[in-house]
């Protein structure tokens, strides 16, 4: 066999680099939030989350996706998402109409490296939040997002709304 990237199924590159993205991300703000405590890596973290959230609108208009109601902002977000962090994630809408869409998410590869490596911090709120404002606005500044539950707060599911501001 060939000594190449394409020895290794597809399946299992994903699986290697979702992991490998994530674990590390996850490692590296625990290391951050020991040393400066939840605040400051908050204060740290929502900024560089907020800047990636922007990248939105290149990523929706590279593919020609839509982004003319809160359905559409909603969708860029879970495709961009899985793009960009993996196929773990388990994504599903709630509700659905042009000026609010709910979305939720039961299974995150976020999640599942905060529960591997036994962590107690609260390493994706912030950022969460952040990613989903700066996706948000970038892809259609007429609509705004807030993460309503967390997992790591205790949910069950993370969940958000993306509105049509007033």
């Amino acid at each position: 066999m060939a000594n190449t990237i394409e020895a290794v199924p597809e399946s299992a590159r994903w699986a290697i680099a979702t992991q490998g993205l994530t674990g590390a991300y996850i490692a590296i703000s625990n290391a951050l939030k020991q040393a400066v405590g939840q605040e400051k890596f908050e204060e740290f973290n929502g900024p560089l989350w907020f800047a990636a959230g922007k990248g939105a609108k290149g990523f929706a208009d590279s593919f020609g996706l839509a982004t003319e109601t809160a359905a559409d902002v909603e969708n860029v977000m879970h495709v961009l998402a899985s793009a960009a962090m993996g196929p773990e994630f388990k994504f599903d809408i709630i509700e659905s109409t042009k000026d609010r869409c709910v979305g939720k998410t039961t299974e995150c590869p976020w999640h599942k490296r905060w529960k591997e490596q036994g962590l107690d911090m609260d390493t994706c709120g912030a950022g969460h939040q952040a990613w989903g404002a700066g996706a948000a606005e970038s892809l259609n500044p007429d609509f705004a997002f807030k993460l309503t539950k967390n997992m790591l707060h205790g949910d069950s599911h993370c969940e958000w709304v993306v509105e049509r501001k007033k």
